[in-house]
């Protein structure tokens, strides 16, 4: 049987240890068949794995700002190096042909292109 991804509240861990406390305390384990050694090592390995994710993301974070910023700086490199070699050849056709493949590609502009409204078909005439 496969689980639905439910929302978990980032403490239910510790909500649901202290149930395992309450129905011990009150012997309904035995009274409504609960397996609560069976939540136990669950929440046990839950928690190992807890931490390991902590421990993960936070590596992730520290790596991600890394790469962004080393990606920047070598980004700035390439446009540098780019707009000097157009400047450089800016007289020289075939040079500046030659460099069109390094153009942006993608979306074009950021700014909104203006809606061309569709002009009426003429009418057509019968035969």
């Amino acid at each position: 049987m496969a689980t639905k991804n439910l929302s978990v509240p980032a403490n239910f861990d510790d909500q649901a240890e202290a149930l395992v406390a309450r129905i011990r305390a009150e012997g309904w384990e035995k009274k409504y068949s609960i397996d609560v050694r069976t939540i136990e090592a669950g929440l046990k390995t839950h928690r190992i794995a807890k931490q390991k994710d902590a421990e993960l993301r936070q590596a992730y974070e520290l790596h991600h700002k890394g790469f962004t910023i080393d990606q920047a700086v070598l980004y700035k490199q390439y446009v540098e190096s780019l707009g000097i070699l157009r400047a450089a050849h800016r007289n020289q056709p075939e040079v500046m042909r030659s460099l069109d493949g390094f153009k942006r590609k993608g979306g074009g502009s950021r700014r909104k292109k203006e809606l061309v409204s569709p002009q009426p078909e003429a009418p057509r005439l019968p035969g």
